[in-house]
């Protein structure tokens, strides 16, 4: 009599008991809704906008801004483009941004060597600044150190 001999392997769970198969089907199927909802957002909001006659896009750019800005690194009047008004802005963050970084870099390590120093004084003093400082919220610390007009 003939031997029968099998090679296969025997067969795995079935693809919808497997969890990696699961796995990889939820995440496509949760990808899927994700780029849906975005889909669905964006083509309401572009259709409504149209219906107000609101247009989209950087046109605007082009407009007379009419307003006037009071400092500016760069020359700037009223009359200029809403595109000048934005390089404007962005010089003046880039310039305060910069400033800021430098002082509280030298502001940081003065603090920080007076905080080491063996005078018990000096030691002291930056302690309670650092501690008042931390813990105040930065919204109020800008509220006392930005004053009234």
């Amino acid at each position: 009599m003939k031997k029968q001999t099998f090679d296969s392997k025997p067969a795995g769970p079935k693809p919808w008991y497997d969890p990696r198969v699961r796995a990889i089907f939820f995440q496509v199927v949760a990808i899927a809704l994700v780029f849906w909802g975005g889909w669905v957002l964006i083509d309401n909001t572009l259709s409504n906008m149209e219906s107000r006659g609101i247009s989209t896009g950087f046109g605007f750019l082009d407009e007379s801004a009419g307003f006037g800005i009071i400092m500016s690194l760069v020359p700037y009047d009223a009359t200029m483009s809403y595109g000048r008004t934005f390089w404007v802005g962005l010089t003046n963050t880039l310039l305060v941004s910069a400033m800021g970084v430098v002082t509280a870099t030298i502001l940081g390590f003065i603090i920080g060597v007076a905080r080491l120093s063996s005078n018990w004084l000096v030691a002291k003093v930056s302690l309670a600044y650092i501690e008042v400082i931390r813990n105040i919220p930065l919204l109020l610390q800008i509220f006392f150190w930005g004053g009234s007009d």
